[in-house]
């Protein structure tokens, strides 16, 4: 099956979501496909189905510390944490983007494109570059899921559940509102293109 795959350099970003309650966000070590969804729907006004993950030793994980100010009361109230992704050894952190492909997305759409993804974008956080873009191809092979998927979209994505890892993703439907719908976590065991694979395994681990 033939996918868009996007290479991305970004500066640092934040990915994931503080939990109720909590003042500690942890960051995803993976790009969910409603990262990717909603980026692409803000930054070019389409629906785009995509994936994507960050390439092996090119960041590292930090702590940033952050308060939400009472606009109000010109006070800030109590301090964050959260984790965020930044650069190891080069200069930005390294990605890769896979898109299903259809007539409306193609390769020219991508070109050079910048676009900002994750949390805190207004403290600059999540500044996303595209560097190249070409049509691949992967077989099919049994393993463990290496990204975060809707499960209603893992079919675009020539991807079969033999053991699932089940969790939940933000779905926006706009600018500012969504719902959430069930998703394919990294770990479930499957049948799906190499490129979304871990590792290969056997069905009796």
């Amino acid at each position: 099956m033939n996918y868009l795959k996007l290479d991305v350099e970004i500066d640092f970003i934040i990915l994931g979501e503080r939990i109720k309650g909590g003042i500690y966000r942890p960051c995803l070590e993976t790009i969910p496909s409603s990262t990717i969804k909603g980026a692409f729907r803000n930054y070019l006004g389409i629906e785009i189905t995509g994936v994507g993950k960050f390439v092996k030793n090119s960041y590292q994980i930090k702590d940033f510390v952050y308060c939400v100010k009472d606009k109000y009361l010109e006070i800030s109230k109590m301090p964050f944490v959260t984790e965020y992704l930044a650069p190891k050894e080069e200069e930005r952190i390294k990605a890769e983007i896979y898109i299903v492909k259809n007539g409306m997305i193609t390769p020219e759409l991508f070109k050079n494109l910048e676009f900002s993804i994750g949390a805190l974008k207004s403290k600059g956080f999540g500044k996303t570059k595209v560097v190249n873009v070409e049509e691949i191809e992967s077989h099919i092979k049994q393993g463990k899921l290496n990204i975060r998927i809707f499960e209603d979209e893992a079919g675009l994505f020539n991807i079969t559940v033999i053991s699932p890892v089940y969790g939940y993703l933000f779905y926006p439907t706009n600018l500012i509102s969504g719902v959430y719908k069930r998703a394919l976590f990294e770990e479930s065991l499957v049948r799906a293109p190499e490129v979304f694979l871990k590792e290969a395994t056997f069905y009796d681990e």
